[in-house]
């Protein structure tokens, strides 16, 4: 039986053991008895990574842009119908009977529905479009991964 002192000297060296790699005992720097290091080079490492981070940095750059042009068209068309709610509004006020007011209403209700109509295949459109976009920027960025773990392994 071991003296005390020397069996927790033991135990500390087996906690020291157990935290590294059993299978590929290492030194104080990292490598392996072989000289090795157990991830390959810092280069390697610093190289994989920064692929990894700017194919995943690519998914909310392409969401950003999907978001701003799906606020750009929303902001035009309701300028678009901000104007024509001007422009009925200086209609109405140069009509003298009430059946041309009657008629400047249905025209610009006409002109509502379709307006409206259009924006929606429009907007239905860009959404898909966008999408589109940022599906090919996780797809690229789950292959860059799946490379950058490749070259890892």
């Amino acid at each position: 039986m071991l003296p005390p002192s020397e069996a927790a000297q033991g135990a500390r060296l087996g906690r020291r053991q157990a935290m590294t790699n059993p299978r590929s005992p290492q030194g104080h720097n990292g490598a392996s008895p072989s000289g090795m290091q157990p991830f390959g080079s810092f280069e390697d490492l610093s190289k994989s990574m920064q692929g990894q981070f700017a194919a995943i940095s690519a998914i909310p750059h392409a969401m950003l842009e999907a978001q701003l042009a799906m606020g750009s068209e929303l902001f035009g068309f309701m300028g678009r119908r901000m104007k024509a709610q001007a422009e009925l509004c200086h209609e109405l006020s140069q009509c003298r009977e009430l059946a041309d007011a009657v008629q400047a209403q249905r025209r610009f209700s006409e002109r509502v529905s379709s307006d409206y109509s259009e924006e929606f295949g429009q907007i239905t459109t860009m959404l898909r479009n966008e999408l589109t976009s940022v599906a090919d920027a996780a797809s690229e960025a789950v292959t860059e991964a799946s490379k950058a773990a490749k070259l890892a392994a």
